[in-house]
């Protein structure tokens, strides 16, 4: 006889077991997991599908940003926390996606063709227990404007909405060089020197080389006083001795910062040349609205009104930022 503690772990097995045959059953009929599909695809790596997904899981709000904009948002039935943009989205869509975790259940849910996100943002065990599950992990690069644009051509090709990728891409280039010539002829040729403090916390964090930060500051015709690589705290007494001309706060940093050493020891101090960011999302999530914080960025450092050209496809949620 099956007492009802016994019958209870009998009853969730066969849910379970119905939950992994039905997904199966999905992935079989839409070609996924046959073969190798079910597998880790690394930027730029040739895809396996021979039709547009319809069903994706987006682990970072900037490529959900970038979907949006390619028109795929209905193909979205998975984002991450902290997605933003469109607005209310969240509301819509299930969060699948945490910090460093994902939630398994919640993707078996909603039977995706394949999950996308960028190379070591997620543990590798949880990369691993994705493709295990049998969903193909497509990774996409972010790091700078050349991997963005590379990025939203891949998005493109995976939703069915190649043209207006292309037109996405052709707009960033031309806005970006537009901006960059602005720049340089503002500058008169001789690059300032500029320190990004992006937190206090344990330290002075900042951006340094092969970040996506940094892009910005070449752009807008900036040298980046922090040369190491990645992010990292720099020691006070070298952000005195670089002496920055400029400074950027990052939207959580007090700007009160600025009246207390080693910040008030530098030249962007003594001519109040530090400026606090006007929305984390358009400088620390890479997507095709960071167009928009260069233009920010040469408008507060040059003291002028940039323009680039209108975006070109039509959205609901304005991609342009309410400070323009």
């Amino acid at each position: 006889m099956i007492n009802m503690k016994g019958a209870t772990k009998i009853a969730v097995a066969v849910i379970i077991v119905i939950a992994i045959v039905a997904t199966s059953a999905y992935y079989y009929e839409h070609g996924i997991g046959k073969g190798n599909q079910a597998a880790i695809y690394l930027p730029g790596q040739k895809l396996p599908f021979t039709h547009p997904l319809t069903r994706i899981v987006s682990l970072l709000p900037s490529i959900t940003t970038n979907l949006y904009a390619l028109g795929a948002e209905k193909d979205i039935v998975g984002i991450s926390t902290y997605t933003t943009y469109p607005k209310n989205i969240s509301l819509k869509i299930p969060i699948v996606g945490q910090l460093d975790s994902v939630n398994y259940e919640e993707l078996l849910n909603v039977s995706p063709q394949a999950v996308i996100t960028i190379p070591s943002y997620y543990p590798q065990n949880v990369i691993n227990k994705i493709v295990d599950m049998g969903i193909p992990v497509i990774e996409v690069g972010q790091n700078n404007f050349t991997q963005i644009e590379q990025q939203i051509f891949e998005l493109g090709n995976i939703t069915g909405t190649e043209g207006n990728a292309s037109a996405i891409v052709n707009w960033m280039a031309n806005s970006l060089a537009y901006l960059h010539t602005d720049a340089n002829m503002l500058s008169n040729g001789t690059e300032k020197t500029v320190f990004y403090l992006l937190s206090t916390e344990g330290g002075y964090w900042t951006a340094g080389n092969e970040t996506f930060i940094n892009d910005f500051f070449r752009i807008a015709d900036l040298r980046n006083i922090a040369n190491e690589t990645g992010y990292y705290t720099i020691p006070s007494s070298l952000i005195v001795k670089e002496d920055p001309e400029v400074v950027i706060l990052d939207q959580y940093v007090n700007v009160d910062v600025m009246n207390s050493p080693p910040m008030n020891q530098v030249a962007a101090y003594k001519d109040m040349a530090y400026y606090t960011i006007f929305d984390d999302n358009y400088f620390n999530q890479p997507d095709f609205r960071s167009v928009y914080a260069v233009q920010w960025l040469i408008d507060e450092v040059y003291n002028t009104t940039v323009n680039i050209p209108a975006f070109p496809i039509p959205l609901s949620d304005n991609p342009a930022p309410s400070a323009f």
